[in-house]
């Protein structure tokens, strides 16, 4: 049958059992402060640094072309702050310190990288470019160097990777500029070679415009020649139809008539119908010749004509062929001539950022460490608090198990009877 242990019961096997509590409690306060005075202490030496990302700017940029390529490799190399963070502790930087400060073991051989790896903690604060480093070691005052010397070895690991990455990104792009060189130096032969075997396309569009010229001025004589061969072709259908009937006055006519066709006719009239005869007669014949020689003439301005346009589409062609060429062969250059400046640029880019000391440009060193006047730990306080706590709870616990030991004897006692 289970019995229900009241408070009281629990308060009495407390205070019946009291100096064993309070013998357990002193027992455990005594060795934490034997801990206390034996452990040697550790002191802390805290230092921050402010770092800058270098290349945050790329992490948005699709790489499309060979520009974009080139632009990526010439650009420092992405360093956000949680690499930062992660590169501190890294095997050069640890070496560089342990060289620098002679850091030795007990033994007197130099600590190890995962030793002095165990002595550093780096934290990014929150919502900040603000690196903490914290190194622990029993001398404060060496604490202090080498959380100063991490910093120093630190900026000087950044600047050497980035000098590193610059100088193989020069090389890359030297490399690749003396390809750009020769295919220049190839383009810039084959401009030349054109240049110097080509027709003269200025030449070309100078003969075409005359060409033009020419044409617009026979056209524009042969649309007259057409108008005066209708006109005079009118004009002896209407003379064939008419007949001579008008009187002229004979006192007053004697002339000589001159004709277009530079003819010059003397006719002697001895009455007035002998008179409008002789000059209807003459204006006849000298529409007759005027119509033979505009017919003759229309013929030769239609084949010159025919000549012209045959000629201007032959040109045009040319033209159009000289163009072609003309402007492949100059935009091949051109785009290698871009080519190459822009190789050129990007290595003088690359060069600069090598010579850069971008560690100490990116990493400022907001807080340098201090030497520490009070050990981290043991923390004597701390640990007598926790020597009483933890003799009261081993105490009280041994106390109770005591009491339940002996009521369970008690029973057995009692039942074998």
């Amino acid at each position: 049958m289970e019995q229900e242990i009241s408070l009281r019961e629990l308060i009495e096997v407390l205070l019946k059992n009291k100096k064993l509590i309070a013998i357990i409690t002193g027992v455990s306060l005594i060795f934490s402060l034997i801990l206390s005075f034996t452990t040697p202490p550790v002191y802390e030496a805290r230092t921050t640094l402010l770092v800058n990302p270098i290349g945050a700017q790329q992490k948005s940029k699709e790489i499309t072309s060979s520009m974009d390529v080139l632009d990526t490799i010439s650009q420092y190399p992405e360093i956000s702050v949680q690499t930062y963070k992660e590169q501190f502790l890294s095997a050069e930087v640890l070496k560089g310190t342990i060289d620098e400060l002679g850091l030795k073991s007990e033994d007197g051989q130099a600590i190890s990288i995962r030793s002095l790896r165990n002595k550093v903690t780096v934290e990014v604060i929150d919502n900040t470019n603000l690196i903490k480093v914290t190194v622990r070691d029993g001398n404060p005052q060496l604490a202090a160097e080498i959380a100063n010397t991490l910093n120093e070895k630190f900026i000087d690991y950044i600047t050497a990777m980035t000098k590193r990455k610059s100088m193989q990104a020069v090389q890359a792009i030297t490399e690749q500029l003396e390809e750009e060189k020769k295919a220049l130096d190839e383009e810039a032969k084959k401009k030349r070679d054109y240049l110097m075997n080509a027709q003269d396309i200025e030449a070309l569009n100078q003969e075409i415009e005359a060409l033009r010229n020419r044409l617009t001025a026979y056209k524009s004589l042969l649309i007259d020649t057409e108008k005066q061969i209708e006109s005079d072709l009118l004009s002896l259908k209407t003379m064939e139809q008419n007949g001579i009937g008008s009187n002229v006055d004979i006192a007053a006519i004697e002339a000589k008539i001159q004709l277009k066709n530079e003819v010059k006719i003397e006719i002697k009239l001895s009455n007035s119908s002998n008179l409008s005869n002789a000059i209807l007669t003459a204006q006849k014949t000298q529409i007759e010749t005027r119509l033979v020689q505009n017919v003759s003439e229309k013929e030769v301005l239609e084949k010159k004509i025919e000549e012209i346009q045959q000629r201007l589409s032959d040109l045009r062609a040319t033209l159009a062929t000289e163009e072609y060429k003309y402007n492949e062969v100059m935009r091949n250059y051109e785009l290698a001539e871009a080519s190459f400046e822009a190789y050129q640029i990007k290595k003088n880019e690359a060069e600069q950022n090598a010579a850069a000391d971008i560690g100490r440009a990116s990493i400022i060193v907001s807080s340098p460490a201090v030497v520490p006047e009070v050990p981290s730990s043991p923390n004597k306080k701390l640990n007598l608090g926790i020597g009483i706590v933890l003799g009261l709870m081993i105490g009280v616990l041994v106390a109770f198990f005591r009491e339940y030991w002996k009521n369970s004897a008690v029973e057995a006692t009692k039942k074998s009877s």
